[in-house]
C-alpha cells in the first residue's frame, strides 16, 4: 500500500476525535469518583483499591489485546475497546454495591487507568495514529492528540458540577444527581466507538507481508529498548498511581475542598496546555526527544513536590496546574519517541509492554495512596505527593541516561547538533 493511501488526514481526525470522547470521562472520574465514594461511606483504602482494580485489570489485559490487534487488524479492538467502556459508567450509576463497583472499575477508564476497555483500544489506537500520520508529522500527531486529551479533562473535569447543579437547580436527590452524570458518560463512550466506523483498515494496512503477527513479540534487537522505556515508564505510573489518581481525594483531606470546588482547578489545569500543540515540534526540533522529555518532566516533578508546602488550596492548585503544562508536553513525546523508534510492525506490542509495566506501578500507587489518605497527620498525606514528584524526577533521568544516544531517524540531524552518535537499534 503507498504512503498516500496510508496517511490519511481524515483518520488522523476520526482517531483524535475519537481518543477525545473516549478520554472526556477520564476528567470527570479523576475529580469526582474519590470524592464521591468517600461521600457514601468507603475508607481511603477501599477507594485506593477501586482505583488500583481498573490499572491491574488493564495491566493484564495490554499485552494479550495489543497482540491480537497487531495479528488481526487494529481497528476493531479500537472502536470496540471505546464502545465498552460504556457498562462501566452504567454501574457506577446504578449502584452502591463493593463487588460491583470492583467490576464497573475493571472495566472502564476511572480516573487516568482505563481498565480493560483502555487495554483493548489504547496500543491499536497508538500504533493506528502513528500509521495514519506522515513520519515528519508524527510528533505532531501526538501533539495534537496531548491537546485533544487536555480538553477532553478539562471538559470531564468541569462536568464535575453537575450533580450540584442537578440538585440545587432541579432538586435531585444526592443519588439522583450522581446516576444523571455517570450515565452522560456512558453517552460519551458510546459516541467515541460509532466515531471509528468511517476509519479505514485492510489487513494490508498492517503490512502482513513484512511480517506482523508472525511473531507474538519484538524481535531481540528491539527487546532491549523497550525494556528500558519500559523501567521510565514503569515509574512514572507508580508516581501517577500515588501522587495524580487520588489527588481530589488529597485536596479533600488536605483543604477540606469539595468535588465541586475543584472542579474548575483541574479543568483549568488540562485545558492550559492546549498552547503544547505548537510548542512540541520546535522543541524537540531544537533538543530532540530524550532531552526535551527530560527537561519538562523533570520540571514537572519539582511542581507537584512543592505542593505539599502550599499554604491554601488555590496555591496548590496552582502549581499543580502549571505541573500538568509540562508533563503534558513530555508525555506525548515519550509515546511518539517510542513509536519513531521500533519498526511499525511491532508498535502496538511494544505500546502494550510499556503500558503494561505503567500500569504495574499505577496499580500500586492508589492502595498506598488511600492508606496514608486516611491517617489525619500531615506527615501521612504529604507523602503520596513528595514520594510521587521524587520517581517522576528520577524517571526523567533515567531516560535520559537510557535514550541520549538513540534517536528516531528524523532526528539524527539534531543528535549530531549536540554532539551524540545516534543509534537506531530498535530499527535496524
Amino acid at each position: 500500500m503507498s504512503d498516500q493511501e496510508l496517511h490519511r488526514p481524515r483518520d488522523v481526525r476520526l482517531l483524535l476525535a475519537a481518543m477525545g470522547l473516549g478520554s472526556l470521562p477520564y476528567g470527570y472520574t479523576l475529580v469526582v469518583l474519590p470524592i464521591y465514594l468517600s461521600n457514601i461511606g468507603f475508607t481511603g483504602e477501599v477507594i485506593g483499591a477501586i482505583t488500583s482494580i481498573s490499572s491491574i485489570a488493564n495491566t493484564v489485559a495490554l499485552i494479550p489485546f495489543a497482540i491480537a490487534a497487531d495479528r488481526y487488524g487494529r481497528k476493531p479492538f479500537a472502536l470496540w475497546g471505546f464502545l465498552s467502556a460504556t457498562v462501566a459508567y452504567v454501574l457506577f450509576a446504578f449502584t452502591r454495591d463493593l463487588n460491583l463497583l470492583l467490576i464497573a472499575s475493571a472495566v472502564g477508564g476511572v480516573g487516568l487507568a482505563g481498565g480493560l476497555s483502555s487495554a483493548v483500544w489504547t496500543p491499536a489506537w497508538t500504533a493506528l495514529l502513528a500509521e495514519k500520520a506522515p513520519h515528519e508529522k508524527r510528533s505532531s500527531a501526538f501533539a495534537w492528540s496531548q491537546g485533544i486529551w487536555a480538553i477532553a479533562l478539562t471538559i470531564g473535569s468541569a462536568m464535575s458540577v453537575i450533580p450540584y447543579f442537578l440538585r440545587t437547580r432541579f432538586q435531585a436527590t444526592f443519588a439522583t444527581s450522581y446516576e444523571y452524570a455517570f450515565l452522560t458518560l456512558a453517552i460519551f463512550a458510546i459516541l467515541s466507538g460509532l466515531v471509528l466506523f468511517p476509519l479505514s483498515e485492510t489487513l494490508k494496512t498492517l503490512g502482513t507481508s513484512n511480517g506482523v503477527g508472525s511473531k507474538l513479540l519484538p524481535r531481540s534487537a528491539s527487546q532491549s529498548h523497550i525494556a528500558k522505556f519500559s523501567i521510565t515508564l514503569g515509574l512514572v505510573g507508580f508516581a501517577s498511581g500515588l501522587s495524580v489518581q487520588l489527588l481530589s481525594l488529597w485536596f479533600n483531606r488536605m483543604y477540606g475542598t469539595s468535588d465541586t470546588v475543584l472542579g474548575p482547578w483541574f479543568a483549568a489545569a488540562e485545558i492550559t496546555s492546549l498552547v503544547i500543540i505548537p510548542i512540541i515540534p520546535k522543541l524537540t526540533g531544537a533538543l530532540g526527544s530524550a532531552r526535551s522529555a527530560v527537561l519538562t518532566q523533570g520540571v514537572s516533578a519539582l511542581l507537584l513536590a512543592s505542593m505539599i508546602v502550599a499554604p491554601t488550596y488555590q496555591f496548590a492548585a496552582s502549581l499543580f496546574i502549571a505541573r500538568n503544562f509540562f508533563m503534558n508536553i513530555s508525555w506525548p513525546i515519550q509515546q511518539s519517541y517510542l513509536m519513531g523508534t521500533v519498526r511499525t510492525e511491532e508498535r502496538a506490542s511494544a505500546s502494550a509492554i510499556t503500558y503494561t509495566v505503567w500500569g504495574i506501578g499505577n496499580s500500586i500507587g492508589p492502595i498506598l495512596a488511600g492508606y496514608l489518605l486516611s491517617s489525619a497527620s500531615f506527615l501521612s498525606i504529604s507523602l503520596p505527593i513528595s514520594v510521587g514528584g521524587a520517581l517522576y524526577l528520577v524517571s526523567a533521568i533515567a531516560f535520559f541516561f537510557f535514550f541520549r544516544n538513540v534517536a528516531p531517524p528524523e532526528e539524527a540531524r539534531i543528535m549530531r547538533k549536540w554532539g551524540f552518535a545516534p543509534v537506531r537499534s530498535a530499527l535496524e
